[in-house]
């Protein structure tokens, strides 16, 4: 695990303020959380997060969109102009 920026649970427990304010003001992207000395968590702030939720999800569409143009068949296909008469256009 790649993170430069690490905290025991006990010393997030005493500074909690002060670790979320480096969060908030983009000191560092995330942090991980120690307990036992053993990795238990990553903090990171909201903007953060959603960005990587954003990330997963062109992922997803990226590989599904792989998967189906694998199965492709272009016999199957229809042309542009059969779609418009289709849907009334």
């Amino acid at each position: 695990m790649d993170i430069a920026t690490s905290l025991s649970a006990t010393e997030l427990a005493r500074r909690t303020a002060a670790t979320l304010d480096t969060l908030d003001n983009d000191d560092t992207e995330e942090i991980l959380i120690l307990k036992n000395n053993s990795p238990k968590a990553v903090l990171m702030s909201v903007d953060r997060y959603q960005a990587l939720q954003e990330e997963l999800e062109d992922l997803r569409l990226a590989a599904l969109g792989l998967a189906r143009l694998a199965t492709f068949g272009e016999n199957e296909a229809i042309s542009h102009a059969e779609m418009m008469k289709m849907f009334g256009a």
